[in-house]
């Protein structure tokens, strides 16, 4: 029997080599690209991540499910991981820089107290910097079929959110607060547009785009950002104009108008579907410009404390956040007061900071925010050059910028799983030494083959 045994181990063995034994279990990883297509549809999938439950969760009746959501915030970093690993990594400036982040979160969590209920947070965090290390193996080779993948599953996930969404505002037309419950979610018009800026630009670094594909781009996008723009989404659309503004600049002298056609098309569904909610839309406008009053018989030194905040009013409360993370800024010290330590200091409860950096700066200290913006930095250094000359590769560039974008704005550090994914992408497709060590090592195995057979 146990002869037996050997003898079966080493069949498997033998063919588990020949690979025959990985395409009988996944069989569509055996053909060609399939490995970048199966990564593209994860990515997308991570980074419509909360577009994907308001759908997954609307649609069984669910208001959500811890487990489920766990499950899907750790598997989706190891499937890009696994899709995308290579034997051999060469350590470049990014890597340092995110050690170093990586550093001084562990310092602060090891010095500071855990605030109560920042448990769950640090889980979320560890999943979102796992995204970086999932991504990291991708190569600018893998970048095109990455997209191919990518867009498709994302269109569809945008494709449908919008359906639902455009019945929730007819439904709830003259609602307040004016932005439509979606599937029981008040911020899925957001998530969803999210992901619909993110398949824009997929859609526009295209290399050689032409007139009729540039025409059935528009078509396709103008009904769902008509949608989106009815649902009182706001800043996701500056972002994605500052995206569009830098894919513009990046693409060669002569192709700059597909962009420039499609960016025209988003600013006319944007009119359009303002004008459409003309009343709810003003009000809104107003929000932008409404002064908040200074209450002066408050003693408290943090800003927000001395402010009548309203609180209707996303804008407001953004800008009262972002004065209290600047005035605790120089108090913060080396390692900072601990994740989710700014909810106890300002006067505007149950609000994060919403801008990433200056969170990872009050929170994990001067030496986490100077390491978070150092990797940003680098993450886009060295990838300009390649994105000028590579469609697949200035998609990553643009959704880099995109992420970053939101993130003043939509940001919270132990949530940046997509924002982390991207800087992941970024350094590992401007990473050359790989690609000529990949050549080299094919070279070497090919050189190997043939002296086999000589023999």
């Amino acid at each position: 029997m146990l002869r037996y045994a050997d003898v079966m181990q080493s069949v498997v063995l033998r063919l588990e080599r020949q690979g025959i034994v990985r395409r009988a279990m996944f069989p569509f990883l055996g053909s060609p690209g399939a490995h970048q297509a199966a990564f593209g549809a994860t990515l997308a999938i991570l980074i419509s991540y909360s577009g994907s439950l308001v759908l997954g969760f609307g649609l069984t009746g669910s208001q959500g499910n811890s487990i489920a959501t766990g499950s899907l915030l750790f598997g989706l970093p190891l499937l890009l991981f696994l899709f995308s690993f290579r034997n051999g990594l060469h350590i470049q400036l990014p890597d340092f820089f995110f050690v170093g982040f990586l550093i001084a979160v562990l310092l602060s969590f090891l010095i500071n107290p855990v605030e109560p209920g920042s448990t769950k947070e640090y889980l979320l965090l560890v999943a979102s910097l796992a995204g970086y290390i999932a991504c990291r193996q991708m190569v600018a080779e893998d970048a095109a079929v990455v997209r191919s993948a990518f867009e498709r599953i994302t269109a569809v996930i945008v494709l449908v959110g919008a359906v639902f969404t455009a019945a929730e505002i007819f439904s709830q037309w003259d609602s307040p607060p004016g932005k439509p419950f979606v599937l029981g979610f008040n911020a899925a018009g957001t998530y969803f547009m999210m992901s619909l800026g993110f398949l824009v630009l997929a859609l526009v670094t295209v290399d050689e785009p032409r007139p009729k594909r540039t025409a059935a781009i528009s078509v396709l996008i103008f009904l769902p950002t008509v949608i989106f723009a009815a649902a009182m989404v706001r800043f996701t659309f500056i972002a994605l104009a500052g995206s569009l503004f830098v894919a513009m600049i990046l693409a060669e002298r002569g192709k700059r108008w597909h962009v420039v056609a499609i960016g025209f098309t988003i600013f006319l569904a944007v009119v359009v579907g303002q004008s459409a909610r003309y009343q709810t839309a003003m009000m809104y406008a107003g929000y932008a410009v409404e002064k908040t009053a200074e209450v002066r018989t408050v003693a408290s030194e943090m800003p927000s404390c001395r402010l009548a905040v309203n609180t209707r009013n996303s804008i407001a409360i953004r800008q009262a956040l972002a004065k209290d993370a600047i005035y605790l800024l120089p108090t913060a010290g080396l390692v900072g007061t601990g994740l989710d330590s700014f909810l106890r200091f300002s006067c505007i409860k149950a609000h994060q900071v919403h801008i990433s950096i200056l969170q990872a700066t009050v929170e994990f200290g001067w030496l986490g925010g100077i390491t978070f913006v150092l990797l940003i930095g680098a993450a886009f250094y060295r990838l300009f050059s390649i994105a000028k000359h590579n469609g697949a590769v200035r998609f990553i560039l643009c959704s880099l910028v995109f992420a970053v974008l939101l993130s003043l704005a939509h940001g919270r550090v132990s949530r940046d799983s997509t924002l982390f994914a991207l800087i992941g992408c970024a350094v590992g497709v401007s990473d050359f030494r790989r690609k000529k060590c990949d050549d080299a090592m094919s070279f070497s195995n090919h050189g190997n083959q043939g002296a086999s057979v000589a023999g």
